[in-house]
């Protein structure tokens, strides 16, 4: 037992005072109760039926809003007006089709890395309905929207015949893909005809532009400057503030870009249809057009196209000397061989040095060609080979 008057071990009171424990404990009673009362609700507490109403939307289902917008033909966009949906379009390797059997489509997402981790909140399709254009973009408000949002998507898609995207071969589709089948879903049917229009924009304008984004597209081709629009790499942060801190200010800045977007797509499809016809009066590059008629198997229309072009460059006046030699102008692409040689153009030497050698069979002509091309295993074989048959040559009796 401790003498009377001394503390004893148990007795003594906690160092630093007696109000630790209780304090702790509630901090933790605290902690529990904000717990519970976030797996009670979402996580950035934001109103989903108070955005839908400042939207102009209508809630489809829990945690998604859908928002139609009608465009009639001849609305303008940028400097053009979009076009009717009986207008024809015709792609090289794409069939003839009427822009009213076609959907535009275009996502806006939580990242731009994709992944699994990556969610497209706003997916925008335009098509054509009731006699106008049909702008109808679903908006995620919750997670557990997803899966009735791909479901009303495919619907969308399914009686369409040809889909039109920006980029969306390498993003938004995979993306939707993806997101399908982490929600358990079959893949949607969607048209076997994809026409992905950063390809042709590519094509036919790399060598033109500074970049090929569809904002760059829109300014050349449409006289869309879009001015305040919201970048697209703040997108993803428009998402995350309304997880994270229910807000939803910015998601109407974040349609009308998408609307824009899908708009712009429907916008571009005749113009860049003129522009694979005719690329001088696009401002597109010749021999993209080229080389999309030669892929296609119109050599004829593809040398047309060259022949009439102003400005080709070296690029361009070897396809179309190319185009010559296998059409049977054999003369007139050995005149541009030639006259790219004379600027000491190496392929230029290297295609005369074969025609004099396999057509005119002038050794010593394809050899002197030869010997003005810049040093290479190839050039060394091909100066070995010509010597071997110029000295043949001169080995011939008189009386052959």
């Amino acid at each position: 037992m401790a003498p009377e008057g001394a503390c004893g071990k148990a007795d003594r009171p906690p160092e630093g005072g007696g109000q630790k424990k209780p304090a702790v404990r509630a901090r933790l009673d605290r902690l529990r109760a904000a717990a519970r009362g976030a797996n009670d609700r979402p996580r950035g507490h934001g109103d989903p039926d108070r955005l839908a109403v400042a939207l102009g939307a209508e809630c489809v289902e829990p945690g998604v809003v859908r928002v139609d917008t009608h465009l009639s033909p001849g609305a303008r966009h940028g400097c053009t007006t979009l076009p009717p949906g009986d207008a024809a379009v015709r792609f090289p390797g794409w069939p003839r089709v009427l822009l009213r059997d076609l959907a535009f489509l275009d996502t806006e997402t939580s990242g731009l890395a994709g992944g699994t981790g990556t969610v497209a909140f706003n997916i925008g399709v335009l098509r054509w309905a009731d006699g106008a254009w049909r702008s109808r973009q679903y908006l995620l408000t919750g997670f557990g929207g997803e899966a009735p949002m791909l479901r009303a998507l495919a619907s969308d898609l399914r009686e369409c015949r040809g889909l039109v995207t920006y980029n969306g071969g390498s993003f938004d589709l995979p993306l939707l893909r993806d997101r399908y089948r982490l929600q358990r879903q079959p893949d949607p049917h969607l048209p076997t005809a994809h026409l992905d229009l950063l390809h042709p924009v590519r094509r036919l304008y790399r060598n033109r532009w500074s970049d090929c984004r569809l904002a760059s597209a829109e300014a050349a081709l449409l006289g869309l400057e879009r001015g305040d629009d919201l970048p697209g790499a703040e997108v993803p942060a428009v998402w995350f503030d309304w997880v994270h801190r229910g807000r939803g200010e910015r998601f109407g800045a974040v349609l009308q870009h998408n609307r824009l977007d899908i708009l712009s797509l429907l916008a571009l499809m005749p113009a860049l249809a003129g522009a694979v016809r005719a690329p001088g009066r696009w401002g597109a590059c010749p021999l993209g057009a080229a080389r999309y008629w030669r892929q296609q198997g119109q050599a004829g229309r593809a040398r047309l196209l060259l022949e009439r072009a102003e400005d080709l460059d070296f690029n361009g006046q070897h396809e179309l000397a190319r185009l010559r030699h296998r059409g049977g102008w054999g003369e007139g692409a050995v005149a541009l061989w030639e006259a790219l040689a004379a600027r000491g153009c190496p392929r230029a030497l290297e295609q005369l040095a074969k025609y004099h050698e396999h057509v005119r069979h002038d050794m010593r002509t394809a050899l002197a060609l030869a010997e003005r091309l810049p040093a290479s295993v190839a050039r060394e074989r091909r100066r070995a080979r010509l010597l071997r048959r110029c000295g043949a040559e001169r080995t011939l009796p008189l009386d052959l």
